[in-house]
């Protein structure tokens, strides 16, 4: 008969190395479950969606197209930050989607509240910019139009 090779010595195999069996005894290690959890998603979601509605900090399209407000913004610039606007608006609308999706039964009954009313405010964002991106672009406005 011929003899199989001996299997490959792992890491734990070595005498050295020693197992601390008294870290995790009491509950197993979970990792990454504290920021993935549905309430934190759903209150993500929300502020997001609060900020993207009022068009408070970095989800307004227009910080990043119209950043020297000496300048007269054309109307391609105008739309393209709506545009941008609404792309940003996304973002809410998918974590509350994922969160409301994540909910199980012995959740509290506030985080699928938080997360739907993240999503269509959320929605409602992404429709309003849509709709001025769509009435600047079909208007004759002159071009020095403030935002």
């Amino acid at each position: 008969m011929t003899e199989l090779p001996p299997e490959p010595a792992t890491a734990l195999d070595d005498a050295e190395d020693v197992v601390d069996d008294s870290v995790g005894d009491d509950e197993p290690l979970q990792v990454g479950d504290d920021y993935g959890a549905p309430d934190v998603m759903s209150l993500v979601a929300f502020v997001l969606a609060i900020g993207s509605i009022l068009g408070f900090g970095l989800l307004n399209g227009t910080y990043y197209l119209l950043l020297d407000l000496h300048q007269d913004p054309s109307k391609a610039r105008g739309v393209t930050a709506m545009l941008l606007g609404a792309a940003f608006a996304l973002a809410p609308v998918i974590l509350g989607w994922r969160a409301s999706a994540r909910v199980i039964d012995s959740d509290p009954r506030w985080i699928g509240s938080v997360a739907r009313a993240a999503v269509v405010l959320g929605l409602m964002s992404l429709v309003l910019r849509l709709l001025i991106a769509i009435l600047m672009a079909g208007t004759d406005a002159p071009t020095n139009f403030r935002f």
